[in-house]
C-alpha cells in the first residue's frame, strides 16, 4: 500500500486535529481516556458536547453510505480517529459509532438501520455492550443469560459483567441465549438491541480501587425487548459478533495517544536535569524512549496497513488480533517507562509535584486493559495461530 496522503487528505487531517485540539482546551481538569468519560457527570457532559460537535460536522458517519447520511471514506474516519486519540478527545461512542454502526450496516436489516442508525449519527443515543457474563468473559460463547419467546419479545434472564459505561448509556446491544438445546454452544445466540431503562435492568458498579467507575454487573430481570430487535437472525448472533469485533480492532486511537505521551516524555527529559544534566544525556532513558519510538511507529504502520485492506473488503480475521496485541502490549510497556522516569513523582497524581496533571499515576493502573479486554491477548495469538499460521488447534 502507499503511505502517502494526497493534499486533499492532508487538508482534511489537518481540519480534525484542528477542531479537535480547539475541544481538547475545554477539557476538565483531570480528564483522560474512557474512564474520564464515564467516572463524573462533568467528563460525560464533555463526552456529548464533543458529540454534537462532530456530529454538527457529519463526522459520525464517516465511512457510512450516502444512503444512511454518511459521507467520506474509511480512510476519513481513520483521520478522525487520530485526532480524537492524539488530543484525548472523546465524542465518538466507542460501542455506538466504532462497533455497532458498521455492524448494523453489515448485518441488520433495513428496518433496524432505519430506526438505529440516525440516532448514532446525531450523537443524541449512546451505546453500552452486554456480552460478558460471571462464567463466559473469555469463552464468549459460554454465556448463558436466556431470552424466551414469548408472542412478540424476548423474556431475558441473566446477568452480566464488565459492561463499560452501562450507567451511562442509553441502549444497549446484547448476547442472549434463544435456543438452550443447540449441538454447539456458538449456536442458540442471540444478538439483540434493548433500551438500558427497560423495566428490570439493574446496573450495579463495579469500582477501581482508587473509586474510578468505568464498569457495572447489569442484572436482567424479566425484561422484556420486542423481537423486531434481531440483529442478523435469531440464534445467529454469533457470527454477528465476529462482525462487530472485527470493527473495533485497528487501535489508532490509542496509538496516537500513546505518540502524544511520548512526546511528553520526550520533552520532560529535555527539561529536567539531574546532577546539572538533562535526563535527554542518560543513554538508558534514550535507548529506552528510541525502542518505544520504533515498536509505535511499527503499530501506526500496521493499523493503517489493516485500514487499507478493511476499505478493500480484504482484511483478514487475524489482522485485527495482530495490531490489538501489538498496541495493548505496547501501551503496557510505555507505561512502564513513563513511570519509571518520572520515578516517584509519577505516583502522585493531586498535588503541585504532579507531573501531566498525575496522567501517568492512572495510566500505569490502567495499562493492563487493552490486553484483556474484547478477548485477551492469548486468545487473539490462538486466533492468529489458526487463522493466520494455519496452525492446529489445541485438543
Amino acid at each position: 500500500m502507499d503511505f502517502k496522503l494526497t493534499d486533499e487528505q492532508v487538508k482534511l487531517r489537518k481540519e480534525f486535529f484542528d477542531v479537535c485540539e480547539g475541544l481538547a482546551k475545554k477539557r476538565p481538569e483531570g480528564f483522560t481516556g474512557l474512564e474520564g468519560c464515564y467516572d463524573t457527570d462533568e467528563g460525560w457532559q464533555y463526552h456529548l458536547q464533543c458529540a454534537k460537535e462532530f456530529a454538527s460536522r457529519g463526522w459520525l458517519s464517516l465511512g457510512w453510505p450516502a444512503e444512511y447520511g454518511g459521507q467520506g471514506t474509511m480512510m476519513d474516519k481513520v483521520f478522525l480517529s487520530e485526532a480524537t486519540g492524539y488530543h484525548d478527545v472523546p465524542g465518538v461512542d466507542i460501542f455506538g459509532v466504532d462497533m455497532l454502526a458498521p455492524t448494523l450496516l453489515a448485518a441488520a436489516s433495513e428496518e433496524i438501520k432505519r430506526e438505529y442508525l440516525p440516532s448514532i449519527r446525531s450523537g443524541e443515543r449512546m451505546w453500552c455492550e452486554l456480552w460478558s457474563e460471571p462464567n463466559a468473559g473469555s469463552d464468549l460463547a459460554g454465556l448463558t443469560t436466556s431470552a424466551v419467546k414469548q408472542g412478540d419479545e424476548y423474556v431475558i434472564n441473566g446477568q452480566k459483567i464488565w459492561s463499560t459505561g452501562a450507567h451511562r448509556g442509553h441502549w444497549a446491544f446484547a448476547l442472549v441465549r434463544t435456543d438452550p438445546h443447540a449441538e454447539r454452544k456458538q449456536k442458540g445466540i442471540t444478538f439483540l438491541l434493548l433500551d438500558m431503562k427497560t423495566p428490570g435492568i439493574t446496573v450495579n458498579p463495579l469500582l477501581y480501587m482508587d473509586g474510578g467507575h468505568l464498569y457495572n454487573e447489569v442484572f436482567l430481570d424479566d425484561v422484556r425487548v420486542p423481537v423486531k430487535n434481531v440483529v442478523g437472525q435469531e440464534h445467529e448472533g454469533w457470527s454477528v459478533t465476529q462482525t462487530l469485533a472485527n470493527f473495533e480492532r485497528s487501535s489508532l486511537g490509542a496509538i496516537m495517544a500513546m505518540h502524544r505521551q511520548l512526546e511528553h516524555l520526550v520533552q520532560h527529559c529535555n527539561e529536567t536535569r539531574v546532577k546539572g544534566a538533562p535526563l535527554a544525556h542518560d543513554p538508558l532513558i534514550r535507548n529506552r524512549l528510541a525502542d518505544i519510538a520504533c515498536q509505535l511507529w511499527a503499530a501506526h504502520a500496521l493499523a493503517y496497513k489493516i485500514v487499507d485492506a478493511q476499505s478493500r473488503q480484504q482484511m483478514a480475521a487475524f489482522d485485527a488480533s495482530a495490531v490489538k496485541v501489538i498496541s495493548g502490549e505496547l501501551q503496557a510497556r510505555m507505561a512502564q517507562v513513563g513511570t519509571d522516569i518520572l520515578g516517584p513523582y509519577g505516583q502522585v497524581k493531586d498535588s503541585k509535584w504532579s507531573t501531566f496533571e498525575g496522567f501517568f499515576e492512572k495510566w500505569y493502573q490502567q495499562s493492563f486493559i487493552l490486553n484483556v479486554a474484547m478477548g485477551t491477548n492469548e486468545i487473539q495469538r490462538n486466533i492468529i495461530a489458526w487463522y493466520g499460521l494455519g496452525m492446529p488447534r489445541m485438543k
